[in-house]
């Protein structure tokens, strides 16, 4: 905002072009018109703009607790939470009318030691889902009284959670565990997972069984 002395052009008061013009205390001052800020909305800003919002309400349902335990050790230049980011993004499917987390085919996250774990069944019945592996491998004999967290995912709903399994490994034949299908969906949903090594040899505790789908809301502020 500029003062404008009176001389040739005097001051003046009202709108000019993008400069307006008022006078206070017998000073005649002039100022620029706000301005708006352009937010073009084309289908292609949209539907990113949806797909940000979708991979930023998956990493919502992780706590902190669990986003350490897939980024045991902090991820080089960035947070877990963006390293999650990253990582959920990587692989959209892309339509003509959308962008979305490919949540069918995400095979692995955090940065902790892979190695050939065995494939994951996960299988849903009225009352529970099932979860059982059958491979037979080296890593597997190797690490046969472990405990073993899975990274579950109901496709149809979108959502992700942390289960820890309450049987080991086991080093040959078919291994399984249930889980009430109340937390994680329903019957007809679409359900998938992946195993992810913790070296526990007794039941993991802590995080518990389920992810955090909402944050709870702030409590309001006590009145003195």
């Amino acid at each position: 905002m500029g003062k404008i002395k009176q001389g040739i052009l005097g001051g003046f008061k009202g709108t000019v072009g993008t400069v307006i013009g008022s006078s206070w205390n017998g000073i005649a001052y002039m100022k620029g018109r706000p301005q708006s800020v352009k937010n073009p909305r084309t289908d292609k800003q949209t539907k990113q703009r949806a797909f940000f919002k979708e991979v930023l309400s998956l990493i919502g349902q992780l706590s902190d607790e669990q986003q350490k335990f897939l980024f045991p050790s902090s991820p080089v230049g960035m947070t877990r939470r963006n390293a999650l980011a990253k990582q959920l993004a990587e692989d959209p499917v892309v339509t003509d009318d959308s962008k979305s987390v490919n949540l069918a085919e995400l095979a692995t996250v955090g940065n902790a030691p892979t190695a050939d774990l065995p494939t994951i069944e996960v299988t849903a019945t009225r009352s529970n889902i099932n979860i059982s592996w059958n491979a037979e491998n080296d890593w597997r004999s190797n690490h046969a009284e472990e405990y073993p967290t899975i990274f579950l995912i109901n496709v149809t709903q979108k959502k992700i959670f942390l289960v820890h399994s309450t049987t080991t490994i086991g080093a040959t034949g078919t291994q399984s565990f249930s889980v009430d299908f109340a937390a994680y969906g329903i019957g007809s949903d679409t359900f998938r997972g992946f195993m992810l090594s913790t070296g526990a040899t007794t039941t993991p505790h802590g995080f518990g069984t389920i992810g955090v789908n909402e944050r709870p809301a702030r409590p309001p502020k006590k009145n003195n």
